[in-house]
């Protein structure tokens, strides 16, 4: 009996010891892996950081801790793009046919020094008599009409246009004395027959005339052909002084604007990529185009469209301060035209800051004397609004010779 107990307690003394054995195998490989992954925090508390990832961390901070602290870099400066330069006052002289022809060598040199870059020149005179050759079939003679030294013009402004300076032909359109007498029904009529006249006894070329518009076109045409970089049309209105009540018209107006503009747009498209611009003899004509045909029963109509549809307006001023004025009585009828004064005073024009034009048509020789005074500097500015003009105001007799 003896012997078949002692076998199974040695069974059970060799299992219970490879248990125990396991257990200490096992509790030791627990123990190392813990002490590997066993870090203390600030206060020396035992913090569990498995395979040693923030004791690496902390390494890392400490590390960086004591590096020095890595400078700002500095922002590369923003370049500021450079201010595009202010375009100079264009500094226009307007001068009779005759001298720009016979001053052509002088005026080049004071274009080439920088004293002047417009010229304007009369196309078309106050009276209708024509500076260059003009190609038209509305007026059968019309060579009868153009000037003798019309050859010498036209080299002129083809000289002065390939020196780069910008020619402004200067064209009065309806009030035209000479036309009428070669074709008579251009003019405006009276209702009981016969041509219209004025109070000055003078005729007018009717505007709503289709063969008047053609008449203007064609000069148009003729004047861009020579060399013409802009129009400047002048007495581009209706009559302004007479019995406009006894007048007839090829089409009884609506309007004067509406018909002006009809024109002009005629007149532009005849122009190709000339510039168009229309002059006004006065302040009032801003305002009124012509007083005397309202009195007599054509409206104004909308101004400011004509002046919109105009590349620039030029007016006659006495003075800056007057010129000042203009700027704010064109504002009240058109926020975006242009509009450059005219002095006839060369003290006026020389002060004067911005566009400008110098009329020196009754004095050619005195209006190239300030353009090299102007060169030379040999002005004074300090006062530019206390420059005055005497003058009762714009001249538009004809002085071409």
């Amino acid at each position: 009996m003896n012997s078949n107990h002692n076998p199974n307690q040695s069974r059970i003394r060799r299992t219970v010891a490879a248990v125990l054995i396991v257990a200490v195998l096992v509790a030791a490989v627990g123990v190392f892996l813990v002490a590997r992954c066993l870090s203390f925090d600030e206060n020396g508390a035992h913090v569990i950081d498995r395979y040693g990832v923030l004791a690496q961390e902390a390494q890392q901070l400490e590390g960086e801790g004591n590096a020095e602290p890595e400078q700002p870099q500095e922002e590369a400066p923003v370049e500021q793009p450079e201010p595009e330069p202010e375009e100079p006052d264009s500094r226009i002289v307007m001068l009779a046919a005759g001298a720009v022809a016979e001053e052509q060598d002088r005026i080049l040199e004071l274009a080439e020094n920088g004293a002047l870059d417009t010229v304007v020149v009369n196309i078309k005179d106050g009276e209708g008599n024509l500076n260059i050759s003009v190609d038209t079939r509305e007026i059968d003679e019309v060579e009868y009409l153009v000037d003798s030294g019309a050859d010498a013009l036209e080299e002129t402004i083809a000289a002065l246009k390939d020196a780069g300076v910008h020619v402004i032909g200067r064209i009065y359109c309806l009030h035209d004395a000479q036309a009428t007498k070669y074709n008579s029904d251009l003019a405006i009529q009276f209702e009981r027959g016969g041509t219209w006249l004025d109070y000055d006894n003078t005729r007018w070329l009717d505007p709503t005339n289709d063969d008047t518009v053609e008449y203007l076109c064609d000069i148009a045409e003729s004047a861009v052909e020579v060399g013409c970089d802009e129009l400047m049309l002048a007495d581009f209105t209706f009559p302004p002084r007479g019995h406009l009540d006894r007048a007839e018209f090829d089409r009884y107006p609506d309007d004067q604007a509406s018909v002006l503009l009809d024109a002009l747009e005629e007149i532009q498209h005849a122009a190709g990529d000339a510039a168009v611009s229309l002059t006004a003899d006065s302040l009032s004509d801003l305002t009124d185009l012509s007083a005397n045909g309202e009195e007599d029963g054509i409206p104004v109509g909308d101004a400011g469209a004509l002046l919109e549809a105009a590349d620039r307006l030029f007016v006659p001023v006495n003075s800056a301060d007057e010129a000042e004025t203009l700027l704010e009585t064109v504002r009240e009828l058109s926020e975006t035209a242009v509009v450059v004064p005219v002095f006839r005073s060369s003290d006026a024009w020389l002060a004067y800051d911005g566009d400008a034009v110098l009329d020196g048509t009754a004095d050619s020789e005195g209006a190239l004397a300030a353009v090299e005074n102007r060169l030379s500097g040999s002005y004074d500015n300090s006062d530019k609004y206390s420059q005055e003009d005497d003058s009762d105001g714009y001249d538009d007799s004809d002085e071409e010779e």
